[in-house]
């Protein structure tokens, strides 16, 4: 099977050398592919393993041969991947993108120096830049009991409500499926046959990520470049509580500053600085992943996507904090400050499409678009 694809924002799948980008990587696309398939099987409560801490290993002599769901899919030690992916009759160049990039916003150091939050991309010269045009993905079954189609109805979910590849967090990686929209329905029936009880309060899950496109508030004007970052800077805002605001800051639960002359982030009057590493990332000291993901802008400059995902559970929830309370604070921001053109979250008020359904198969229906499409044979 064949996907043809669209860059609708710059890709950048990495390279050889770190920090390069010599063109589409199968590696990149396929961590792209697990990731989600990881979160999607843990919605719907099947065993996955956590490749950060221990992955599966192939072994005869264990219920299911020691593989997870998504290992016998993607492959394991001992255990080949069910699949193969290529990429074929590429037609990309390089995007022109801004090096450095500034946000339009300026914030006091610790030194109380000011300064304005800054990118940048280690090497913007081609070919290393991220790349933009179109190109197949061929997806071949390695086993005649696995369909094709659960990973091509993947591909179109990505499409829709994510980014594909590496770096997400800078904005890279939407895409869209030319063509006739592809069937989900496969990849659909194959998540509700698992039907299993793991839950997974600390890892990504169907249950704690959402999904959003928003527009200019001003329907006549359009988005930039600089507004993505204009918006990852205002997002990190919103977790920081000075000492002398944080018993008015929450209208969810009230805030209550518990000194510890060993917390240098208090004492220093960032009492939130672990929350927003967490929840935002850093390059500080050890680095963090950034769990919201905000697009660069497509269609005309007229969409945005922030999507990510929001644990039940963390160490870093203190002072009133939780889950709730974070992904609200998104939400209200994106409200107030753009047109929310749509907001997908399971068993939630603020989901436009299908509110408080808990039921994860019902969300997923609605997520991949089945019955509402007129979809390719």
């Amino acid at each position: 099977m064949e996907v043809k694809i669209q860059t609708l924002t710059p890709i950048w799948t990495g390279g050889i050398e770190a920090g390069k980008c010599d063109r589409i990587h199968e590696t990149s696309i396929l961590g792209s592919l697990r990731w989600w398939m990881e979160a999607l099987v843990r919605g719907f409560g099947g065993q996955v393993c956590d490749p950060t801490e221990q992955e599966c290993l192939y072994d005869l002599k264990k219920p299911n041969n020691g593989l997870c769901k998504v290992c016998e899919v993607f492959g394991a030690t001992g255990w080949k991947r069910q699949f193969r992916l290529e990429v074929q009759n590429i037609e990309i160049s390089d995007a022109n993108i801004t090096h450095s990039i500034k946000a339009e916003r300026t914030y006091k150091n610790g030194k109380r120096e000011e300064k304005t939050p800054t990118w940048y991309f280690r090497d913007s010269k081609p070919p290393n830049t991220p790349k933009k045009g179109t190109f197949f993905i061929k997806i071949q079954s390695l086993n005649p009991k696995f369909k094709p189609e659960i990973i091509v109805g993947l591909i179109q979910f990505i499409a829709d409500c994510s980014a594909l590849g590496a770096r997400p967090q800078m904005g890279f990686g939407v895409i869209k499926v030319e063509g006739d929209y592809i069937k989900t329905q496969p990849l659909y029936d194959w998540l509700i046959a698992i039907n299993g009880s793991q839950l997974y309060p600390k890892l990504p899950t169907l249950q704690n990520i959402f999904l959003a496109e928003i527009k200019p508030k001003d329907s006549n004007s359009s988005f930039t470049e600089q507004d993505t970052f204009n918006l990852k800077y205002d997002l990190r805002k919103l977790f920081r509580t000075e000492n002398n605001a944080i018993l008015n800051k929450s209208e969810h639960k009230g805030l209550v500053l518990k000194k510890n002359k060993k917390d240098k982030n208090i004492n220093n009057g960032d009492v939130d600085k672990d929350l927003r590493h967490f929840i935002m990332g850093t390059v500080e000291d050890k680095r963090m992943a950034a769990k919201i993901k905000i697009s660069r802008s497509y269609n005309n400059e007229k969409l945005i996507r922030v999507w990510g995902w929001i644990p039940e559970k963390a160490e870093v929830y203190k002072n009133g904090w939780d889950r709730e309370k974070i992904v609200n604070d998104i939400y209200k921001h994106l409200v107030v400050n753009y047109t929310l053109h749509i907001w997908r979250e399971t068993d939630s008020t603020r989901d436009t499409e299908t509110p408080l359904i808990s039921e994860v198969t019902i969300f997923l229906h609605s997520l991949l678009q089945l019955q509402e499409k007129n979809y390719a044979v």
